[in-house]
């Protein structure tokens, strides 16, 4: 079967691959791995630092925004760094983004209060964003071969298991054994070898786009996002956390996000060089990715945001046992996507994983749903496993999909967009189900009779659940009032729970339903090669012919197609 190239905008000249031999190229991944271990790790591991942190600056009020400051940056620069890497280069950009990153580690590390701390962790998610945005097609570039590629991108995609795994425990060993500021200063060491290695071994792309940056695109999708993500951040929280969900500030925060966003939709249907070419949404495969990764993001952290709390509450287990509660789920979904990954790179379907993946998530949260108060803990390990399990294929699949499906000059603003709607889930899914289980406990607790006789005091106390875990507040009530704490704090979760299973539902819908029967070309030539039957004659969907045939239908005309032409 001959290949089609096609093209949304102009067509796209074939470039030939730069092959790297095998020392080169394991230093170049390397140098990615290092990236990403960068970006995803500092996610988790100042979290245990954090009450150290207040401590010596003194400035609890700004807690939360030590995190969001990083979040609200990080997840507006990926689609604006994922443009840039496509119009200047990969390399250029994967190394001003560990600059910068390492710029306001080193800067954290040296805060000398909790408002430059803020600032400085929004300087890190500007090179934490980049790095994401451009990574994961640099991985694209190197593997022209899609078969290679697919087995590499589990173990890529590992990193970020691999990252909520040792943050943590990385970050309190730091923080007990040298200081709180060295959880910053380490990525120093870390990301200084990143560079060497990607300095010496990545190629130089030639990049393809008309080099014209679209500022005021890049200044709308930038306020769109960070009234969307104050808004999700702040909603439903008591002063002064935040607001009440119909207060003033809210609405007009997400009012602002609204107008914001289609402004940039206008922006983009009339600059030549956009950050995101609309055009790129006709293909079907890309939007139901993008939809797709909006309920993963949803899940990633909506599933696990009440379990250790839950595990300490309610079964009365001790911090580190809730902590480590999570790491079952963490080491299957790094298992589900290698073994995803070499299934994909041997066999050669994509949707059968994705499939699995979305089985195994329904059933994962169906099981969460069985959770109760006398439930032991291996119940709970068993639950978060069969999740991981089903989490584990979607990531690395929907990944290798996008690669496959974008053309290879708009590789970044595919991948970058895939990643973006992935933090944008994981916002929603958390202030959701956040909203969703703290309204339904407070109703919860205080319908409930034993509470009646408490004190204004003790009743304030037992409106946030983890109060319990003073010993104080939980010896001077009693059991009946405790036993309300539970049965309350459960039900809430099922409650929340109910939001997970929607984003489950999703997933498994677009999986099985949606998503065509694509084989990856090398594969899929190699089983032609050895039946002797033409690629037609095998009953599968090809990508360039589901591409030709979705965007014929979105055209009219079946011209303009763009090329799948992987060099």
């Amino acid at each position: 079967m001959e290949q089609s190239e096609i093209s949304l905008e102009d067509k796209e000249p074939t470039k030939q691959p730069i092959v790297l031999d095998n020392k080169k190229l394991a230093l170049a991944l390397s140098g990615i791995v290092l990236s990403i271990l960068l970006a995803s790790l500092d996610q988790t591991i100042v979290n245990p630092a954090m009450p150290r942190i207040v401590e010596d600056l003194q400035g609890f009020s700004l807690f939360a925004w030590v995190t969001t400051a990083y979040l609200l940056t990080s997840t507006a620069t990926i689609p604006i760094a994922g443009k840039f890497g496509d119009m200047f280069g990969r390399k250029l950009v994967l190394i001003t983004a560990i600059i910068i990153f390492l710029l306001g580690s080193a800067l954290s590390g040296a805060a000398p209060g909790m408002i430059w701390l803020v600032i400085f962790r929004g300087i890190q998610g500007i090179g934490a964003g980049a790095l994401q945005g451009n990574a994961f097609a640099q991985i694209a570039e190197l593997f022209p071969d899609t078969a290679k590629r697919a087995k590499w991108q589990g173990f890529i995609s590992a990193c970020f298991g691999v990252s909520s795994l040792l943050g943590p425990s990385l970050g309190g060993f730091i923080t007990d054994n040298l200081n709180w500021r060295w959880v910053f200063y380490v990525n120093i060491p870390v990301g200084s070898l990143a560079i060497i290695s990607l300095l010496l071994n990545l190629p130089n792309f030639n990049p393809s786009g008309r080099r014209r940056i679209d500022w005021w695109g890049a200044a709308a999708i930038t306020g769109a996002v960070v009234c969307l993500l104050l808004a999700l951040t702040w909603g439903g929280q008591k002063p002064p956390n935040g607001y009440g969900w119909t207060s003033p500030q809210i609405l007009g925060l997400f009012a602002g996000a609204i107008i914001l966003a289609g402004t940039f939709i206008w922006i983009e249907t009339r600059v030549q060089e956009p950050i995101v070419p609309l055009k790129l949404f006709a293909i079907p495969t890309l939007r139901i990715v993008v939809v797709m990764s909006l309920g993963v993001g949803g899940m990633l952290l909506g599933t696990t945001l009440f379990i250790p709390l839950f595990v300490q509450v309610v079964l009365g287990q001790s911090a580190s046992s809730s902590g480590a509660i999570t790491t079952p789920l963490a080491l299957a979904q790094i298992t589900a996507s290698i073994i995803t990954t070499q299934f994909i790179g041997r066999i050669g379907n994509l949707k059968a994983p994705l499939v699995v993946g979305g089985i195994l998530v329904v059933t994962g949260v169906a099981l969460l749903f069985t959770l109760g108060l006398q439930s032991p803990t291996w119940q709970v390990t068993a639950c978060l496993i069969v999740v991981g399990l089903g989490l584990g294929p979607l990531m690395p699949g929907t990944t290798i999909l996008v690669q496959e499906t974008v053309p290879r000059k708009n590789l970044g603003v595919g991948i970058s967009s895939m990643q973006f709607f992935r933090a944008i889930g994981s916002t929603i899914g958390v202030a959701m189900i956040g909203t969703f289980v703290t309204g339904t406990y407070v109703s919860n607790i205080n319908a409930q009779p034993s509470v009646q006789n408490l004190s204004a005091q003790l009743r304030e106390t037992i409106q946030e659940p983890q109060n319990l875990l003073n010993k104080g507040v939980a010896g001077n009530l009693p059991s009946d009032v405790i036993g309300a704490v539970n049965s309350s704090l459960v039900d809430a979760m099922h409650h929340g729970f109910m939001i997970t299973a929607c984003f489950a539902v999703l997933i498994f819908i677009l999986t099985v339903f949606f998503i065509p029967n694509v084989w990856i070309k090398t594969a899929r030539n190699r089983r032609a090669k050895a039946t002797g039957k033409p690629l037609e004659a095998q009953g599968e969907a090809s990508l360039e012919g589901v591409l030709e045939e979705s965007l014929a239908a979105n055209s009219g005309e079946g011209e303009k197609h763009f090329s799948n032409t992987k060099s």
